[in-house]
């Protein structure tokens, strides 16, 4: 299933002669044209999308709802979690370990491995956030404790952990806080993301922020679903932002989820429009695929979305639809 559109050069050139025609008629005519020709010329370039499975055992696809998903680069192994349970895929979409009933660390949020394999989980228990560190099969190591928080993060409640070279980054997506911590847990950095996104302090109850993500030059993304808006803060705290309401394609309904891959195209999921949606590195809209359906392919209500190195996107979704996997392509 590819899915690609774009207007093309040399279809601007013929749309700048045609309006040298007339007015009026000719001017209607010419939007509708340009309209079909933005959503219908396929152009070179530029990257699609082909779904290749769902993620499965050996009775078929597992049927998660609105879970958590991380990756280990170095193993290729993807981290779903959901509960008590952590489920282990390999690259070929089949499970191959799952750990985390025997532990007696509360309720899973979210994992995510370092570079040797071990796992960071972060739980929940008589509600206090826990950090265990366990190792490539979940056996625990020790318990991580972020240490060293200014006072202004006294009572972080992270719900999010993200791993990347060194560096643990922990979110709470409903108070809109992040913490950047060393490997053990020591504080490096802060950002309160209402002040940064100029929003007003009492209005911070009513926004939040979903599918928190890191990427590979440190960049923090995630989208704002009241203000459908999507997010990217860099380490020196630019703060650049792109996304519009709306119905049509490339509008946002409902944002959710964020990634970006290693040519610099960003995905953004929409669980009101039930699509991926791809913008390239200016922000300027692409093309998107999934749309609301129970065929292969189609989404329903499509959240977290992660890429991987090998150009794998991978969409959680609701109503136990599990987790797609499309591959990537630049054309």
């Amino acid at each position: 299933m590819h899915i690609q559109t774009k207007c093309s050069c040399h279809s601007i050139g013929n749309l700048y002669n045609i309006k040298q025609m007339g007015r009026g008629k000719n001017i209607i005519l010419v939007l509708m044209v340009s309209v079909l020709i933005a959503f219908a010329v396929p152009v070179k370039g530029e990257v699609t999308a082909t779904y290749l499975y769902n993620l499965a055992d050996f009775t078929g696809t597992v049927p998660l709802s609105s879970v958590r998903i991380n990756l280990d680069e170095v193993q290729k192994e993807v981290y779903v979690i959901s509960g008590d349970i952590i489920r282990v895929f390999n690259s070929k979409g089949m499970e191959i370990h799952r750990f985390g009933e025997n532990l007696d660390i509360g309720i899973f949020f979210d994992a995510a491995a370092d570079a040797e394999g071990n796992i960071y989980v972060l739980s929940y228990k008589d509600l206090h956030p826990v950090i265990t560190l366990c190792n490539y099969r979940g056996d625990p190591i020790r318990e991580v404790t972020i240490t060293k928080l200014p006072r202004e993060f006294e009572g972080f409640s992270p719900n999010r952990v993200l791993y990347r070279a060194g560096t643990l980054y922990f979110a709470s997506e409903s108070a809109m806080e992040v913490v950047i911590t060393d490997a053990n847990g020591v504080f490096k950095d802060g950002m309160d993301l209402i002040p940064l996104l100029g929003i007003k302090e009492e209005k911070r109850a009513d926004h939040g922020i979903a599918g928190f993500n890191v990427d590979r030059e440190g960049n923090l993304l995630f989208t704002t679903p009241v203000t459908a808006s999507a997010y990217v803060i860099s380490p020196d705290r630019k703060v650049q932002s792109f996304g519009k309401r709306g119905s049509g394609p490339g509008r946002f309904g409902v944002p959710s989820g964020m990634a970006r891959n290693r040519s610099g195209y960003y995905f953004v999921s929409d669980v009101l429009r039930c699509v991926v949606m791809i913008f390239n590195k200016d922000f300027q809209f692409i093309t998107e695929f999934g749309y609301r359906g129970l065929r292969p392919g189609n989404l329903i209500g499509p959240r977290e979305i992660v890429v991987d190195e090998d150009s794998r996107l991978y969409v959680t979704q609701l109503r136990d639809r599990g987790i797609s996997v499309f591959k990537l392509e630049n054309n």
